[in-house]
Parts: C-alpha cells; sequence; structure tokens
C-alpha cells in the first residue's frame, strides 16, 4: 500500500506545488520590480534636492554681481569688506586677493579669522578658470561647528573676492526633510565630510562608492544602521545630495506584501497537503486491493474477493465488476480442473500405448517427461537419459540425417522446441521406431545389388562376344553387331548407374581429393566426345581461357564421371547445332555445359536432379541424379537453366 499511497500523494502533491513554484517565481520577480521602482521614486526626489541645492547657491552667486559696483564706490579694502558683511548676511569670512590669489585683506564674523589661514588659491584647480572665464566658483565645501560652510571666489577687475559662507540657510528646507520614520538627506562634500542637520559618520569605503558616480543607490552604513542611499551630485560642485533611509523601512512595505503573499501560499499548501493526503489515503487503499487481487489472479487464487467499500463510486463499480469477474474465473477453474484432469487421464492412456518413443526435457537436457516405451527401450537413470539426449542432438546435427540407432533398432527422429504461455521453452523428441522398415530395406537393397552383380557378369561376357564377332568382314552381320554393342552399352551404363546410386546412398563411395590440373582434366573429357560430335555431325566447342594451369583439389574421377554423365545427356537430346563446354575463372570457378537441343519442359526442370522422375526406355533417369551427387561429393554445386526448343545450360560452381 505504502508505494500506491507515496505514488498517488506525489502525484497530487506535484500538481499543487506547480502553481505554487509559478506563483512564488512570479511575486519574486514583481518584487525586485518593485523595489528598482521604488530606488528610482527616491532617485527622483534625490534629483529635486540636487536641482534646489544648486538653485540656491546659483540664487546667490547673481546676487554678488553687485559687488562690482560695490568696489568702485569703496576704494578702501577695510570699508569694501565691512559693506560686504552689512550686504550679505551668509557672509562669515571675507578676504581681497591680489591678480596671483593671494591674500591682501581680511575679515570675519567673531572669531572665524582664526580658522582660516592665510589664503592662497594660486594651487587650486579653479584659478585658471576664474582668470580666464571671470566668472565666480563655489567649491571648498566643510563643517565648520555645527553649520556648513562653502567658499565662493568671485573675480573683480584687478583682483578676486574670497568669502566663506554659511550654507544653512541655504539647504534649511532639504536638512529639515524627513521620509517615514528613519528618513532623511544630507550632503556629502569632495572631501568626505557629512553636512547635514543629523550628525552622520560614514565609512570610508562608502564614500568612495559615493563619489565614483554622479548618481546610484548603495546601501551604506550610517551609526552602525544599514541605511538605503539614494545620492545626486550638485551640478558640477563638488557635492553630492544623499537621500537616506533604514534598510528595513525602505523595503518594509514591499517586504510585507512579500511575506504576507508567501504565509497565503504556506496556508493553501498546508490545507492542501492535509487534503491530498486524505484523499490520497481513501484513494490509494481500494486501488492497492486491486492490485494485490489482480496478483491473485495471476497466481490462479480466485476465491478472495475486494470488500467493496470506498468514497469513490467509480472505484465502488470497479470492486463490484472485479469481484464478479473472481467469481466466474473461480467457477470456470473447477470445470477447467476437472476437464483438465479427464484430458489427462486420456493423454496418459494414449501415451501408454504409443510404441514411439516420447521425451520431453529442458533446454539443459533434463528429461521432465518420458512415456513408458522410453523408460523401457532407454533403460537409463536420471544422469544417463541427460547424456543420452546430450549424445542425441549432437549426432543428428553432425549426421544431418534422422535415422538413428539406440542398440539393434532404428529410430526416425524429430526433435522441436516448443513454447508453452507460463514455463521456459522445452524440447521434445520424438523417436519412431522404424527397425522392419529398415531391415526391409536392406534386404531389398542386397538383393537388388545381388541381381546388379549377377546381370553384370553376363552383360560383360555378351560385350566380348560381341567384340570378337566385330572383327567380321561381313557388312550385314557389322550391322547387327554395331546394334547389339549400342544396346549392350546401354544396359552396362544403366547398371552401373544402378550400383553408383546404391554406393551413393550407403556411403560406400571413398572420396579420394588430391590436387589435379582442371584444365587437362576438361582437355581430356573433349576428347572423347569429339568422336561423338562427328558422328552427329555437330560441333563441339572447348573455351578453357589461357593455358596457364588451373590446380583444384578434387576426386578426379568422381569429377569426370559427373561432367561426362551431363555431356552425354547433352550430345543426347541435341540433334542440331552443338554443345559447349566453357570454363570460367572469376570469384569463383565455374564450368558450364550448354547445348542447343530440346530442352527441357519447366514442370520438369525442378526435378531434373531426382531419381527415376526421368525414366525412359533409354534409361532410368539416373544420370543427372548421380552427377550431382558426386558433384557435391566434390564440394561444388551445379544449376540447370533450360527453354524447350532452345536448349539447356548446366553450371557447375567451386
Amino acid at each position: 500500500m505504502a508505494g500506491v499511497f507515496k505514488k498517488f500523494f506525489n502525484i497530487i502533491i506535484l500538481l499543487g506545488f506547480l502553481p505554487v513554484i509559478i506563483v512564488v517565481g512570479v511575486i519574486f520577480y514583481y518584487t525586485h520590480i518593485s523595489k528598482k521602482n521604488l530606488i528610482n521614486n527616491y532617485q527622483k526626489l534625490a534629483d529635486s534636492y540636487a536641482t534646489l541645492s544648486y538653485d540656491n547657491v546659483y540664487n546667490f552667486s547673481k546676487r554678488l554681481e553687485y559687488l562690482e559696483y560695490m568696489r568702485a564706490l569703496y576704494r578702501s579694502d577695510d570699508v569694501f569688506l565691512s559693506k560686504i558683511f552689512e550686504k550679505y548676511d551668509e557672509v562669515i569670512f571675507a578676504a581681497i586677493l591680489d591678480e596671483n590669489g593671494r591674500e591682501k585683506k581680511r575679515k570675519s564674523i567673531g572669531n572665524f579669522s582664526k580658522i582660516f589661514k592665510t589664503i592662497d588659491i594660486a594651487k587650486k584647480p579653479y584659478f585658471e578658470i576664474l582668470r580666464q572665464k571671470k566668472e565666480g566658483v563655489i567649491g571648498d565645501f566643510s563643517v565648520i561647528g555645527t553649520f556648513p560652510v562653502g567658499v565662493i571666489v568671485y573675480p573683480l577687475k584687478n583682483n578676486f573676492v574670497y568669502l566663506s559662507l554659511n550654507l544653512k540657510n541655504f539647504f534649511y528646507n532639504i536638512y529639515k526633510t524627513r521620509i517615514g520614520e528613519s528618513g532623511f538627506v544630507f550632503f556629502v562634500t569632495g572631501s568626505g565630510e557629512a553636512l547635514g542637520e543629523i550628525g552622520v559618520d560614514l565609512k570610508y569605503s562608502d564614500i568612495v562608492k559615493i563619489k565614483n558616480s554622479e548618481y546610484g543607490s548603495i546601501k551604506i552604513d550610517i551609526n552602525s544602521i544599514d541605511y538605503i542611499a539614494v545620492y545626486r551630485k550638485v551640478a558640477d560642485f563638488d557635492l553630492y545630495v544623499v537621500v537616506a533611509q533604514s534598510a528595513y523601512e525602505f523595503y518594509r512595505d514591499i517586504n510585507l506584501l512579500f511575506y504576507s503573499v508567501l504565509f497565503l501560499i504556506f496556508l493553501v499548501l498546508t490545507v492542501s497537503y492535509f487534503i491530498a493526503f486524505v484523499t490520497t489515503r481513501n484513494l490509494s487503499m481500494p486501488i492497492n486491493a486491486l492490485i494485490e487481487a489482480s496478483k491473485n489472479v495471476s497466481e490462479g487464487i480466485f476465491d478472495k474477493y475486494i470488500e467493496e467499500k470506498s468514497d469513490f463510486e467509480e472505484l465502488d463499480k470497479l470492486i463490484n465488476v472485479f469481484n464478479l469477474m473472481m467469481r466466474k474465473l473461480d467457477e470456470y477453474k473447477k470445470i477447467h480442473i476437472e476437464e483438465l484432469i479427464d484430458e489427462r487421464e486420456k493423454l496418459n492412456s494414449v501415451l501408454k500405448n504409443i510404441k514411439d518413443i516420447i521425451i520431453l526435457s529442458d533446454l539443459s537436457g533434463n528429461p521432465i517427461y518420458m512415456n513408458d516405451n522410453a523408460i523401457l527401450k532407454i533403460s537409463l537413470d536420471f544422469n544417463n537419459v541427460r547424456n543420452f539426449i546430450h549424445n542425441f542432438i549432437r549426432e543428428i546435427a553432425f549426421k544431418k540425417e534422422n535415422i538413428i540407432k539406440i542398440g539393434d533398432n532404428f529410430f526416425e527422429s524429430n526433435i522441436e522446441i516448443i513454447k508453452l504461455y507460463r514455463n521456459k521453452p522445452m524440447i521434445l523428441i520424438v523417436l519412431e521406431d522404424v527397425t522392419l522398415e529398415m531391415k526391409v530395406y536392406e534386404m531389398k537393397e542386397d538383393f537388388f545389388r545381388s541381381i546388379v552383380h549377377d546381370i553384370r557378369t553376363p552383360i560383360l561376357n555378351i560385350q566380348g562376344y560381341i567384340k570378337i564377332l566385330s572383327y567380321s568382314n561381313d557388312e550385314s552381320i557389322k550391322k547387327y553387331i554395331e546394334g547389339l554393342k549400342t544396346e549392350s552399352d546401354t544396359v552396362y551404363r544403366m547398371l552401373e548407374n544402378i550400383l553408383d546410386v546404391s554406393r551413393i546412398e550407403n556411403r560406400s563411395i571413398k572420396v579420394e581429393r588430391r590436387e589435379i590440373n582442371l584444365k587437362e582434366l576438361l582437355k581430356s573429357i573433349a576428347d572423347r566426345f569429339e568422336v561423338r560430335a562427328r558422328i552427329k555431325n555437330l560441333y563441339f566447342n572447348l573455351d578453357l581461357g589461357d593455358d596457364k594451369p588451373l590446380i583444384i583439389s578434387a576426386d578426379e574421377e568422381l569429377l569426370r564421371r559427373a561432367i561426362e554423365n551431363i555431356l552425354t545427356n547433352a550430345f543426347k537430346y541435341t540433334d542440331k547445332g552443338g554443345v559447349t563446354l566453357k570454363l570460367e575463372v572469376n570469384e569463383k570457378i565455374s564450368i558450364i555445359i550448354s547445348d542447343t537441343g530440346r530442352g527441357i519442359e519447366k514442370e520438369k526442370l525442378k526435378n531434373i536432379f531426382d531419381k527415376f522422375k526421368n525414366a525412359s526406355k533409354e534409361g532410368f533417369g539416373l544420370g543427372l541424379s548421380i552427377a550431382k551427387a558426386m558433384i557435391e561429393l566434390n564440394g561444388a554445386k551445379i544449376s540447370v537453366e533450360s527453354e524447350e526448343g532452345k536448349g539447356t545450360k548446366f553450371t557447375i560452381i567451386f
């Protein structure tokens, strides 16, 4: 049950997790976008503060244009400096510089003069700008006491005015700005000092990050608290306005929304997990019961039924149908077993009365079943029967014939691999006792050979007498003698063919292979048929290719007789045209015997090499059968092509 439950549960949870994963991914994406948009909004705020700061300083610089008039009006340096303090409340220190940027005269409010050393701006980077463009510059931002200070150097006709300003009023509206509970605004000077209403202690690394670009956002440590700082450089001043808020408060609303959604997802997952657990449990129990019942069916157990009780109507119907099937199978099994017992008894009765040997074994040769006749005739124990089966199969494989001898008896064998539905493949061996048929066949062969030998002797004697009579000068006698010689040769050849067939079937022909020159053999055979070609007025072509010897391994006598048998038939059935004996050497060696004779009918062509199929008054139809057997004994093959009325072609391939 655990396996089914686990699979169903995993499937349900997986299906529930897929949309959750997608939703969480979307939330993460939109959280990232929201944070980015929030930083962009703060960047716009920092930009507006930078613009406002620049406008305040720029407006004050416009007011400094009145200095030209004041300098022309008050020639005395002391008076001129006094008037500057009267005119501009923001000035806390003033000095007149010569044309080389060195201090000539100074004046300050209170004791501020002590703070400032002798003024010399000759080495300041903005000095050349002052001399060339004749425009005022602002810079050197710093903190004196509790208020920010900035320096404005304004060019006059022959000298410069150096003014140190209290910038608190310039940036007051920006300083007092508060963003949420922890957010505020301050300035960072080029020297790394923080200008603001709230004391700010920045790390050097944070100052470097701010000064590396004109705007951006970074996470900084302010008074040991993590802040998100968005900054913007104020115009071309060496001053940066920074909008900072604690990281917690900065992302609080976004994080609150994110974690709220995550909580809802977790809550949904928890409920889904519980529902999946209950549903899977209710679903897996009946399914597991069906699986167990199916196993029982596969093992032949049909009397164990499933309880029809589940939370799913469809499963109840399925269980009901399954139980009905089990009952039907149980009834069928009982009936089928009775029928099998009856059939087995019948089969045993039949097998007991069969005279054949029947053996059933596995693929390893171990006997599974032997009928009574097998036990009686083989009479071996288990191990010996196994060896008998191995030897029997080996003998059949090597001999390539199905007649074997066991003791004094002969058996015709039949081997078959049978595959049953459940069990492994088995070997079925059936041995039919053919001892009587073999003895009759041997008696027939012996009798037949005896008769042939008995007839062969008087035929040879007759041929001797015919040869003697052929010396007579009487033409009328010679004519009859020639006819007698032809007929006796025919009878003798028929007897030789019968003996050859008998020797081939009994395997008494001994094949003696040795190296022979195939071209010389074919030439000697052709010489013997030259006279026959002239007598029948036929051409006889011999094509051996070049004069190089062609050495093969063969039994010369058997090969000669096979080729002569085929040539004899070729001349016998050719009345006009002629016969060709050709040797071809390619990948294989081929001997081709073709004629322009009568040809062979299509229905007879397929049986041309069978014994007695072409028997006639001219012979028993054994010549080609013997030729084929002798060619195959030499390891070659023979084929035939023929067209009725056009001739025949035999091909022997080595």
